[in-house]
């Protein structure tokens, strides 16, 4: 991994590890850390599942990460401002859901059995 680059999961790690976040936020993480693994297993699994279908669910991943990752970058230029803070908080909040729903989707239309009690 070349310096600049970022660890895809690093957004994850570094809600998790902070002090600004809620319950809620720490929940879809860990959400996402599982359906994103179940959708990963399922794949491995399922040899039969074409390169062009293998290709449109990493990019709809690749689309899902950036949102919750561009959202986490929101909520930590926030500054001091509370306020402000709290609304980036909403949106890095419906980025994660958007996310764990996402992954949900994905795998079922490719036939990919994911579980998710959150949602479900």
């Amino acid at each position: 991994m070349e310096p600049e680059e970022e660890h895809y999961n690093l957004p994850l790690a570094e809600i998790l590890l902070s002090n600004n976040v809620g319950v809620a936020h720490i929940r879809l993480v860990g959400d996402l850390i599982s359906v994103k693994a179940q959708l990963s297993i399922g794949m491995r699994e399922m040899p039969s599942l074409a390169l062009d279908q293998r290709a449109d669910i990493a990019t709809e991943i690749l689309k899902l990460e950036e949102e919750y990752r561009l959202a986490w970058e929101s909520v930590v230029a926030a500054g001091p401002d509370i306020e402000e803070l709290k609304a980036r908080l909403v949106i890095l909040e419906n980025a994660l859901r958007g996310a764990v729903r996402g992954v949900v989707e994905s795998a079922r239309r490719n036939g990919i059995h994911v579980a998710n009690l959150s949602l479900e």
